[in-house]
């Protein structure tokens, strides 16, 4: 089953904005080890669903913006 696009507009900015902090902070802030490939695959993650539209929150509490 494919993901249906649950979000868009100041939501998806968000989700664009969060993933590269997260992202960000695996590249320079983050401790040497896997710690940093954990971040840097948690922000990756992120991008990826702000890039589809589709956040797993949303989806689970029902709404759609």
């Amino acid at each position: 089953m494919a993901a249906e696009p649950n979000i868009a507009g100041m939501a998806r900015l968000l989700y664009v904005v969060a993933g590269a902090a997260v992202a960000s902070w695996a590249l320079w802030g983050a401790d040497q080890g896997w710690t940093q490939w954990a971040w840097l695959t948690l922000g990756g993650v992120i991008l990826i669903l702000a890039a589809i539209g589709y956040s797993p929150f949303h989806a689970w509490f029902g709404r759609k913006s």
